[in-house]
Formats: structure tokens, sequence, C-alpha cells
């Protein structure tokens, strides 16, 4: 077995390939090119974000559907205490009204899985429902509340890859 893993060590050295490794952070989960974190903190949208840059990520940047429904899925599968609730996603409208954007970017939005009824900005008295998040009761698809609200949150960041040479 020494022999052999002697074997491959010198057959890499002599091509020269790098040594390629591949990992998320501790606690965080992979899927595809991202890792994600899923925080049982209930923060504030703007918390929240703070939290996932120290993190050097984001809150969660939902681009497709696949996506969407990776978090949906390990969501319903590993949530089941009763303070896991609703989580916030990076999506908001706080620059112009209607304009949904991904935050850290300021791209718009491209895909949707908004409630039905949704977004309604029903909190005006709040200042308004300007952040997004993703509603528990209602399989976790999305709802626009006042950004103020203190719930859980998905912070995301790239997926690392490094050669070692």
């Amino acid at each position: 077995m020494l022999k052999k893993c002697l074997s491959v060590f010198i057959t890499l050295a002599v091509l020269g390939s790098p040594l390629v490794l591949s990992e998320c952070p501790g606690g965080f989960v992979h899927n595809g090119d991202s890792c994600y974190l899923f925080s049982i903190l209930r923060v504030s949208w703007i918390q929240a974000m703070k939290f996932c840059e120290i993190y050097q990520g984001e809150l969660a940047v939902i681009e497709t559907e696949a996506e969407q429904l990776f978090l949906e899925s390990y969501l319903n599968s590993t949530w089941k205490n009763a303070n896991q609730t609703d989580v916030w996603i990076s999506g908001t409208d706080l620059l112009v009204d209607g304009e949904w954007i991904w935050a850290k970017e300021g791209r718009s939005i491209d895909y949707f899985r908004w409630a039905p009824g949704q977004p309604d900005s029903a909190s005006m008295n709040l200042g308004g429902e300007d952040c997004i998040e993703l509603v528990r009761g209602s399989n976790f698809m999305w709802n626009d509340v006042p950004c103020q609200k203190h719930i859980n949150f998905v912070c995301e960041r790239p997926f690392m890859v490094s050669a070692d040479s």
C-alpha cells in the first residue's frame, strides 16, 4: 500500500500536476458552485448581510430553479426546530420600490419564486416590505417583508478550488 501511494506521489511530481483541493469551510454545505451556511441566528436583513460578509460570502442569491429546489429540500429535511423560521436571502428593492435586485452585486433578479399574491408591499406602516424571505410555512416560496424582521438566514459563498504546486 505504501509503495502504491509513493508511486502516485512520484508520478504527480514528475508530471508537475498540481494537487487540487476543494472544500467548503466548516459548517457550510456544498451544492454546485457554492457553499451554504444555514444560520440558526434570528437577525434583521442588514445584520444577516454583515454576518455573511464576515465569512466572505453574502446572503443567498437564488439564480435557478435547481438552486431553489436544493434550498427547499435542505431546509425541509433538516429544520425541525420551532426556532428555525423563515430565512433571509439577498433580494431587495430598497433602492427603487418594485425593482428587485441581489444586494451585493446590484444585479436585477431574473429568477423568482414568489408565493401567491407576492410581492405585495403590505406593511407600509413599517417603512415598506423591501427584503425577501423564504417562507417556511409555504415550502420556502418568496415573500417581501420589512427588513427589520428578525428571522434566520442563509449565507452563500463560492466553492473554493485551489491548486497547490
